[in-house]
C-alpha cells in the first residue's frame, strides 16, 4: 500500500513539470495569468475566501500548500500584505515564479508530511488541493501542527451528505436522470458518487460535519464556513469575462442556478470554505467573517482537558 502512496506522490509532482517552460502544456500555463479571462476572474473569487482573515491580522504568516500553480496563492496573500510562502510537492513552477518576481519564498514539501515546525506560521490555505493527496486527513493534521491561529480549506463539496429530505429527494432524481445518460450527452460527464485520479487516489469530498468533528477531536473552540458556486467550464479559463461569448453566457446562467437551488437549499454548493480555528477570533475577525458571508460556528469545549 506504501508504495502507491509513493506512486500518487511522484505522478503529482511530474504533473507540473508539463507545464513548465519547454512543456507540452507550457501554453496553458501562461494563460493563468491573463487578466480579464473568466478563469482569473474565477480564481480572484477562490482567492477572497481569505480575506477576512487578512483584513484582520494584517502582516500576518501565511503558509499555502498544494499551491503549485506558480505559488498563485501566495501572491495573492502577499498582495493583500500578508507574509506568505508557498509550497507544493512540486517545485518546478514555484521556481519560475521566484524567479520572475511572482512569489518571494517557496519550499517543496509533501503535504502529508510538512517540515515545519509545530506553530511555525500564522494560517494555512490549502486552496483545492486537499482532495488530491492521496491521505488528506493526515495533511489536514500536518496544516494545523504548523499553524498557529488557524487552517483555511476550500474543496468540493460531499453532495451525499445531506442536510434535508429535499436535497436527499433532489439528488436521487439527479442519479434517476443520470442513469438515463443525459448528463453525459449535456455536459459530457455523468454524476459520480465515487471518483478516483489517474495518479491512483481517491477524491477526497468534505462537509461540514466532517471538519466540525475535525475540530471537536482537537477541542479547537469554532470553526467558519462559506459556500461558493463557482461553475467550471472546460475551455472557459481563457475567454474573456467582460466580452460576451456563449461560454460566459453559460456559466454565468450555470452559476445563477446553482446558486438559486443552493438559496432554496435543494442541493449543497459546489465548493466549501472552511476555517478551523485554534483559538478564539477577535471581535475584529468576527466582524470581518460576517460580513463576508461566514457562518461561525463555537464549538462545545472537551470538559475532560
Amino acid at each position: 500500500m506504501d508504495n502507491q502512496f509513493e506512486k500518487s506522490y511522484a505522478l503529482h509532482e511530474q504533473h507540473f513539470y508539463k507545464y513548465s517552460k519547454g512543456g507540452d502544456r507550457e501554453r496553458i500555463a501562461q494563460s493563468w495569468f491573463q487578466e480579464g479571462t473568466i478563469g482569473f476572474q474565477q480564481a480572484r473569487q477562490r482567492n477572497g475566501i481569505s480575506d477576512p482573515l487578512l483584513a484582520a491580522w494584517p502582516g500576518a504568516a501565511w503558509l499555502t500548500v498544494g499551491d503549485g500553480r506558480y505559488g498563485s496563492d501566495a501572491h495573492y496573500l502577499a498582495s493583500k500584505g500578508a507574509d506568505a510562502t508557498a509550497t507544493d510537492i512540486s517545485d518546478a513552477l514555484l521556481r519560475e515564479g521566484a524567479e520572475m518576481g511572482f512569489i518571494a519564498k517557496f519550499s517543496k514539501e509533501n503535504a502529508e508530511a510538512l517540515s515545519f515546525g509545530d506553530n511555525t506560521y500564522d494560517f494555512v490555505l490549502c486552496k483545492e488541493s486537499y482532495h488530491h493527496f492521496p491521505r488528506p486527513m493526515k495533511a489536514l493534521y500536518e496544516m494545523l501542527r504548523v499553524a498557529r491561529k488557524g487552517v483555511v480549506l476550500l474543496e468540493p463539496v460531499d453532495h451525499y451528505v445531506f442536510t434535508n429530505f429535499f436535497a436527499a429527494f433532489f439528488r436521487g432524481i439527479l442519479q434517476a436522470i443520470n442513469a438515463l445518460g443525459v448528463f453525459k450527452l449535456l455536459f459530457g460527464k455523468e454524476i459520480k458518487r465515487h471518483t478516483y485520479e489517474e495518479v491512483g487516489n481517491y477524491v477526497y469530498k468534505i462537509s461540514e460535519r466532517e471538519m466540525e468533528k475535525v475540530a471537536l477531536g482537537l477541542n479547537y473552540p469554532c470553526v467558519a464556513f462559506k459556500g461558493l458556486n463557482i461553475y467550471h467550464q472546460n475551455g472557459a479559463d481563457e475567454v474573456s469575462a467582460t466580452r460576451f461569448s456563449t461560454t460566459k453566457l453559460k456559466v454565468s446562467v450555470m452559476t445563477g442556478l446553482l446558486d438559486l437551488l443552493t438559496f432554496l437549499r435543494i442541493i449543497s454548493p459546489q465548493l466549501l470554505a472552511v476555517i478551523i480555528f485554534k483559538e478564539e477570533p477577535n471581535a475584529v475577525a468576527l466582524a470581518e467573517l460576517k460580513n463576508a458571508g461566514y457562518r461561525v460556528v463555537k464549538l462545545p469545549r472537551n470538559p475532560y482537558w
